[in-house]
C-alpha cells in the first residue's frame, strides 16, 4: 500500500468512526430516556448501561481522533500524546512501543479499564 492509500484509508476509517460515535451518542440519549421511566429500583443499572454507551463514545471518538491525524501524518507519539483517554493512549502506546522493540504487543483484557492513571 502506498503511503497515499494508507493516508486516505485512514482518513475513511476516521469518518466511518465519526459516524458510529454520532449512532453511539443516539443510543446513550435513548438509555438515558429510559432510565428515567424505569422503575427507581431498576434505574442504578439502566445508568450502568448508560455509563458503558458513554464510554464507547469516548473510545470511538478518540480512535478518530488518533485515525485522522494518523491520515494527516503527524508524528506518532505527538498523536499518542494526544489521546484524551489516558488508558487507550497506554494501550496503543505499548503496542507500538513493544512492536518498534520487536516484541510481542501485550494483551489486555476486554473490559479492563484504568480509572486516574
Amino acid at each position: 500500500m502506498t503511503p497515499s492509500q494508507t493516508a486516505a484509508l485512514l482518513s475513511a476509517l476516521s469518518r466511518e468512526l465519526a459516524g458510529m460515535a454520532r449512532t453511539v451518542e443516539r443510543l446513550e440519549d435513548l438509555v438515558m430516556a429510559h432510565a428515567r421511566l424505569v422503575d427507581p429500583a431498576d434505574r442504578a443499572a439502566v445508568l450502568t448501561r448508560a455509563q458503558d454507551v458513554d464510554f464507547l463514545g469516548q473510545r470511538m471518538h478518540a480512535l478518530r481522533q488518533l485515525t485522522e491525524s494518523f491520515a494527516e501524518g503527524r508524528p506518532v507519539e505527538a498523536v499518542l500524546d494526544a489521546i484524551p483517554l489516558a488508558d487507550l493512549a497506554d494501550t496503543l502506546g505499548r503496542a507500538i512501543l513493544a512492536r518498534d522493540a520487536g516484541e510481542a504487543a501485550p494483551r489486555v483484557a476486554a473490559g479492563d479499564l484504568a480509572l486516574f492513571d
